[in-house]
């Protein structure tokens, strides 16, 4: 009898091990093509080519010519960064107009006829930062993005890395599950940032919360808005069901985390998600947090996790990596 409790045990514990690892492994994948994702982007919003690589005729000349780059659609549009690098050089001349150079690796890009640079020499920019508008300045005819790619030093057709860009999200995509318009909600870290960020600051006004927290946390929580519980659920903070919470007959899903078909709470609205988790941190139970500035974003994570709020050991720097990429503690100092 002994010996079948024995075994019984260590069948039960195995299972466990086995299905926590499983849930692990499924997390660590959702992060690792989520990042995929968000390694690349495109220059513009959209993609439209006006003018190819290669000979064409010059709209100048009306001679045939080498065309060093491809022309792409945009009326003063919003330009970004399709891979992390560095900024070269930057420049106006009377071909290129306003410019940039930027090194992403063995390869640099550079950005054309631009309006706008919202960049300089040396500075380090992340795939799908802002870093300038588009124009028609320098011999343009009208207002687009010229974009010119060398591979160590010699120019080569810009569609490869537009063609990268396709490949690598098309990939993560299918694999987190996402279709084309999902997408859409978090083009660029920037903007969802952006969009999140005025109730982020308004949560510091009032709770004294660092929004830098909230949007890190928010970007952690949700895998950047893209997470079925966000999107389905409103659940933007990974707020789990009390016995308070079903005992009321409050909505909420089952989602696999620390394990199986663990209960979420649903909310109507965004909002609601961001009063629910506020209030949270307000509570006793958070009460060291609030010994730190609305600008110690670094104690409050500490605190944060201290007091149990993820079982995660890594939370607090998954965190701060949002914080520090995408500078989210500038908005703390905007409050």
């Amino acid at each position: 009898m002994v010996r079948f409790l024995l075994f019984a045990f260590a069948v039960f514990y195995c299972s466990s091990v086995i299905a926590h690892d499983s849930l692990s492994g499924q997390k660590q994948d959702y992060d690792f093509w989520l990042s995929r994702y968000l390694s690349v982007s495109y220059p513009l919003k959209t993609i439209s080519v006006t003018s190819r690589y290669g000979s064409r005729k010059d709209p100048f000349t009306g001679k045939t010519a080498f065309h060093n780059g491809i022309d792409l659609k945009a009326r003063y549009d919003t330009v970004y960064a399709m891979f992390d690098g560095v900024v070269q050089d930057i420049g106006s001349g009377g071909r290129s107009g306003h410019y940039f150079r930027i090194r992403h690796g063995s390869y640099t890009i550079s950005y054309c006829h631009l309006s706008r640079r919202f960049v300089n020499p040396g500075d380090s920019v992340f795939a799908g930062m802002m870093i300038g508008v588009s124009g028609g300045t320098g011999r343009s005819t009208a207002p687009h993005l010229h974009l010119v790619v060398k591979k160590f030093d010699k120019v080569i057709n810009p569609d490869i890395l537009l063609r990268f860009v396709t490949r690598t999200r098309s990939e993560a995509m299918r694999y987190l599950g996402l279709t084309a318009n999902v997408s859409v909600a978090f083009v660029s870290p920037e903007e969802f940032f952006r969009h999140y960020s005025l109730l982020a600051m308004e949560h510091q006004r009032r709770y004294n919360i660092p929004s830098s927290v909230t949007l890190s946390q928010l970007a952690h929580e949700t895998h950047m808005g893209t997470s079925i519980l966000c999107r389905k659920g409103k659940n933007f903070f990974g707020i789990k069901c009390t016995r308070q919470w079903l005992a009321q007959g409050r909505p909420y899903s089952c989602h696999d985390d620390d394990r199986k078909g663990e209960k979420f709470c649903n909310y109507s609205t965004v909002e609601e998600s961001f009063e629910h988790r506020s209030r949270i941190l307000m509570s006793k139970t958070y009460r060291e947090c609030h010994k730190y500035k609305s600008t110690d974003y670094h104690n409050w994570l500490m605190a944060i996790s201290r007091a149990g709020y993820a079982s995660d050991s890594r939370y607090v720097s998954k965190c701060e990596y949002y914080i520090k990429r995408y500078n989210l503690h500038r908005y703390d100092l905007m409050v």
